[in-house]
């Protein structure tokens, strides 16, 4: 009986490990690896400028000082830096259907990303909402 003992703490180990949180590192780069926050008259940022580890959503404000409307889908992208080279942060769903959405000329308006949709645990780091050609930097912090 004693040596059952051993392995069953052993494998209460493994166990633990694996569902602490262990995740896949970031593997597929940005496709674009410079990104302005502005263009055209077009600006986005996030509602702050660092979030904890423990944020629920992230919320990006757009500005849109065009004469135009602009589109956009519904969706809010996240990537994450690591050693100066942006990496994608998967999401939950893989495709989307890409709904359009119109920010009115010389208003503001905001998109959420909603972090339970993302296949990726935040950690501390420095992080980009994107939208189209448009990045909103800001850090997760513990």
């Amino acid at each position: 009986m004693m040596k059952k003992y051993p392995l069953a703490v052993f494998c209460f180990a493994l166990l633990l490990i694996f569902f602490s949180g262990c995740r896949a590192p970031l593997t597929e780069e940005a496709p674009v690896q410079k990104r302005a926050d502005s263009k055209n008259g077009i600006t986005i940022k996030t509602e702050k400028v660092e979030y904890p580890t423990s944020v629920k959503k992230i919320i990006v404000k757009i500005q849109n000082d065009s004469p135009k409307e602009f589109s956009t889908g519904i969706h809010v992208f996240l990537e994450k830096k690591v050693k100066d080279t942006w990496y994608k942060v998967p999401m939950k769903d893989e495709s989307f259907t890409e709904l359009g959405f119109m920010h009115p000329p010389n208003k503001s308006s905001t998109l959420v990303l909603n972090v339970n949709d993302l296949k990726y645990k935040l950690t501390p780091g420095e992080y980009r909402a994107t939208i189209g050609e448009l990045a909103a930097p800001f850090e997760v912090v513990e």
